[in-house]
């Protein structure tokens, strides 16, 4: 039986800094800097880790950039609600289920992760997750890969792992796991039909 795993941002769910911006805001000068000084951070990186609280983060954004507090709280209030399902590929995974065990290595914030997890049933159909915020770490990290195949008892090659950046893939293989680059949802079943698993 393989196992299939799958990144959430872009791959399962849409994530796009410049989509949420536009949603929000209208001054193309606004977006770019929140763009900067919010999504392109180290900062952001630690509440993917689970290093820093949302509250936390929040006030370090605001610290640093006083003059945006009132565009800063709308971005970290709003944008989680355009974290919207890419429904094809979504709507594969029952299918995928009935010959291979699934599941999800990604980067997540506790807070979107929560609120995506509740949301949507088709969670429930996957075998195991690990999410960074709650290992306090972060792909393309060789651990937390590793941390994949040990949990689950998982072998690396009859293991799969579907991520839309190439830097994740690149590290998986590092340690056996076979990599597929996602693009969009008519090459994932290509390849997934390639392996047989679909």
């Amino acid at each position: 039986m393989r196992n299939l795993v799958f990144d959430l941002g872009n791959v399962l769910f849409k994530f796009g800094p410049d989509e949420i911006l536009d949603g929000l805001f209208k001054d193309p000068l606004i977006k770019r800097k929140l763009k900067e000084v919010v999504f392109k951070t180290s900062i952001w990186k630690e509440l993917d880790r689970g290093t820093l609280s949302f509250e936390e983060a929040k006030k370090i954004f605001i610290e640093k950039n006083p003059n945006l507090k009132e565009e800063i709280d709308k971005l970290l209030q709003e944008w989680k609600n355009y974290l919207h399902p890419i429904t094809e590929n979504i709507e594969i995974l029952p299918e995928l289920k009935e010959n291979n065990k699934l599941f999800i290595l990604s980067n997540f914030h506790e807070e979107a992760f929560n609120y995506i997890r509740r949301k949507y049933s088709f969670f429930d159909i996957f075998d195991g997750m690990i999410i960074s915020y709650k290992e306090k770490l972060l792909k393309p990290e060789k651990e937390i890969y590793q941390l994949l195949l040990n949990r689950y008892n998982l072998n690396p090659e009859e293991t799969f792992f579907v991520d839309d950046i190439i830097e994740n893939i690149t590290a998986a293989e590092e340690v056996g796991i076979k990599g597929i680059l996602y693009t969009n949802p008519e090459s994932l079943r290509e390849m997934l039909k390639r392996i047989d698993a679909l």
